[in-house]
């Protein structure tokens, strides 16, 4: 079995479009599995949303910001640690969603287990430690960022027994390999730093398991651009830490 990964689109439609493309084009993909944070940041809601949802091969998690969002359509508490940063941000991505998606975001699981040629996956956006994963999103069911050390990393998740471990959330590449689990982050498909997007292609039999990190360049000028013509806030911190 031959599948993408794709993380942290974060409303860049135009990002989302050439990986999805590039993914296509290859002809030999089986399926997409999307570990959240889709919405948030960018601008491109609406677009990003139909895209995904349009699909009969992707698989969807939620991310933070989803939920961040979505604590706002459903009139439930907001997380404390984002109200400083994002909070009039998510307002306004709450307010230029289309309505038809609620729904779909409010029955995104957090993570997904699966087998495949014998060995046990686990895609999930970030850490939740296993007694959090029905804890709402106000009371940071998601562990700290740790850093890009392998052991940090490790430990980490070490109450997580997989083969291999699929994770986003901080726009990092990660792709180690203990002899018990593989984990990777292919990085960002939308806050890629510049005009590049990224994701990862995994390769599976019964004899081994291939990682693939595929860059790609694509035009952010019209994404950027967005920002200043629709009145975007939070546009400066969104351009300082993660533009």
């Amino acid at each position: 079995m031959k599948f993408a990964i794709i993380t942290d689109v974060h409303g860049n439609f135009d990002a989302l479009q050439t990986v999805l493309e590039d993914i296509d084009n290859r002809g030999d993909i089986d399926k997409i599995y999307n570990l959240g944070d889709n919405i948030g940041i960018g601008h491109e809601t609406n677009k990003v949303l139909d895209t995904i949802f349009d699909r009969d091969d992707m698989e969807i998690i939620a991310g933070n910001h989803d939920e961040a969002v979505m604590s706002l359509v459903n009139n439930t508490p907001y997380p404390e640690d984002l109200k400083d940063k994002f909070y009039e941000h998510h307002q306004w991505i709450e307010s230029h969603m289309d309505e038809d998606y609620f729904d779909q975001l409010n029955l995104l699981p957090r993570r997904i287990e699966t087998t495949i040629c014998g060995k046990k996956f686990l895609f999930i956006h970030y850490e939740i430690e296993n007694d959090k994963f029905e804890t709402r999103i106000d009371e940071q069911p998601f562990s700290p960022i740790v850093n890009n050390e392998k052991e940090s990393i490790k430990e980490l998740f070490n109450d997580k027994e997989a083969d291999f471990i699929a994770f986003g959330h901080n726009h990092q590449l990660h792709l180690y390999d203990d002899n018990e689990t593989i984990y990777f982050n292919p990085g960002s498909v939308g806050l890629n730093n510049g005009a590049n997007t990224v994701y990862g292609i995994v390769t599976v039999t019964e004899n081994r398991c291939s990682v693939e990190r595929v860059k790609l360049a694509y035009d952010n000028e019209e994404f950027l651009q967005g920002f200043k013509e629709k009145k975007v806030p939070a546009k400066q911190l969104i351009f300082d830490q993660f533009l």
